[in-house]
């Protein structure tokens, strides 16, 4: 417990954490004003309909036959009809994007390897997200167990194995980008 704290007293430890929670906040801040102008505005946002129409395209290219999509305020519905998954905001894969990018800036700072390694994790965050839902409407129009048990249990540790593993990679993209900048 004493070397933790040793740990956590280092300047190094100190300043990623108050990196990481202002960049938290002010990402936060920002996104819930987006939010607030959307709803204001009576829209869905942007990115909910952006990974839902492309999550509609993803369920048809994996079969569902007679996969219908439709949008209102509060989400959009994927899926056969009876058989429709309800697609949220939260489900568009942005609060775990505002948590990458929090540790990205944390960690590398700001500079123009934060641009190139945020857009790269930002899109693999919202591809892994697609093809989840896809999936999702795929199993939920097979029927049976398996749509409840992998909402359930494997997509949310899924989603958040996929950003411990962009963490993870993060110093070997590094090095990638500080070899090619010199």
């Amino acid at each position: 417990m004493e070397k933790l704290l040793e740990i956590f007293r280092s300047k190094n430890a100190m300043g990623f954490s108050l990196r990481f929670a202002a960049s938290l906040l002010v990402f936060w801040v920002a996104y819930q004003g987006y939010l607030h102008y959307t709803h204001a505005n009576g829209e869905l946002d942007w990115v909910t309909y952006q990974v839902s129409a492309l999550s509609h395209g993803m369920a048809t290219f994996l079969g569902v036959a007679n996969c219908q999509f439709s949008c209102f305020i509060d989400g959009c519905y994927v899926g056969r009809e009876g058989k429709m998954v309800n697609v949220l905001e939260g489900c568009n894969g942005l609060k775990l994007g505002i948590v990458y990018a929090a540790y990205l800036i944390a960690t590398v700072g700001m500079n123009k390897r934060l641009v190139i390694q945020l857009v790269i994790g930002l899109i693999l965050i919202q591809l892994f997200n697609v093809v989840r839902i896809g999936i999702l409407v795929a199993l939920r129009d097979l029927g049976g167990d398996s749509y409840f048990f992998f909402i359930k249990h494997i997509f949310g540790v899924s989603i958040y194995l996929s950003i411990i593993v962009l963490w993870l990679i993060n110093p070997i993209i590094d090095k990638m980008f500080s070899h090619a900048t010199d």
